[in-house]
């Protein structure tokens, strides 16, 4: 019984591979070399963890330095940064805007998804959350091929999309000026008891979106091909409201609700 389980796996895994391949090729057609004269309305920023003690990771200010000098540069007006507290306990979502704040991106020109788990996820609520904020023209930041990549999840879902792959050269060229200015920034880890493993999350939408839960990844990749070839995109669970909150209101949220001299001063 196991040998052709192991076998049908494997011819899965091939499948899927092949067709993931093809996708990626075409994948390439997304990438944005000359900006059109009008720029985009936003840009999902795709999350990725930070260091274990709440430090930036490098892949946090490669994607936050590269979306703020697009914001400098008029390419793109507004974001959407995604990314939930997945592998640290830090919400991701929250650590770009932090980052693209102290880089020159006004925190109301940021919306936050806090609750992505993964990279359809980041697309799939990104793209909802700026279509509710009368956002239309879109666009993905994110490393070379992941941005191309997820570009063509939300071409899938019928939402014409720019990727902006993060230029590394520039990052590099521009390195001390970014660490300078990202010294200091600490996102705020999530409250104790309120970080469940990744699984134990996946379980939860499930059962709250009354969708099927998410095949492990290294099946779920070469699904989404074999799914795209036969003209059926995944879509994956979200939230049943998309809700809107920036991050100059996440943290206004946050001063009212510290204690001290400040708030009491301000109450009549």
């Amino acid at each position: 019984m196991r040998r052709p389980l192991v076998v049908s796996l494997l011819l899965l895994v091939a499948s899927g591979l092949g067709f993931g391949v093809a996708a990626a090729g075409c994948a390439r057609r997304f990438e944005v070399r000359v900006p059109p004269p009008a720029g985009f309305d936003a840009a999902i920023v795709l999350g990725c963890p930070a260091e274990e003690d709440g430090r930036l990771s490098r892949c946090q200010k490669g994607r936050a330095a590269w979306a703020a000098e697009l914001y400098r540069r008029g390419v793109v007006r507004s974001f959407v940064t995604s990314g939930a507290a997945v592998h640290t306990p830090y919400v991701e979502a929250e650590a770009l805007a932090a980052a693209m704040t102290a880089l020159g991106v006004p925190a109301e020109r940021i919306l936050l998804d806090e609750d992505a788990l993964h990279t359809d996820e980041n697309v799939w609520n990104g793209m909802h959350i700026a279509g509710a904020a009368g956002l239309r023209t879109l666009a993905v930041v994110s490393n070379k091929g992941h941005a191309a990549w997820a570009c063509k999840m939300m071409s899938d879902w019928g939402q014409p999309c720019g990727a902006f792959s993060v230029d590394v050269g520039w990052v590099k060229a521009h390195a001390p000026a970014i660490e300078e200015r990202l010294a200091a920034v600490r996102p705020a880890p999530v409250p104790d008891g309120e970080w469940p493993t990744l699984g134990e999350r996946e379980r939860q939408r499930s059962l709250e979106t009354g969708h099927r839960r998410r095949p492990p990844s290294f099946l779920f990749y070469p699904y989404l091909g074999l799914a795209r070839a036969f003209g059926r995109p995944w879509v994956p669970p979200s939230p049943k409201v998309v809700r809107q909150v920036t991050w100059a209101e996440r943290l206004a949220e946050r001063t009212a609700l510290q204690p001290g001299p400040v708030r009491a001063a301000a109450t009549p």
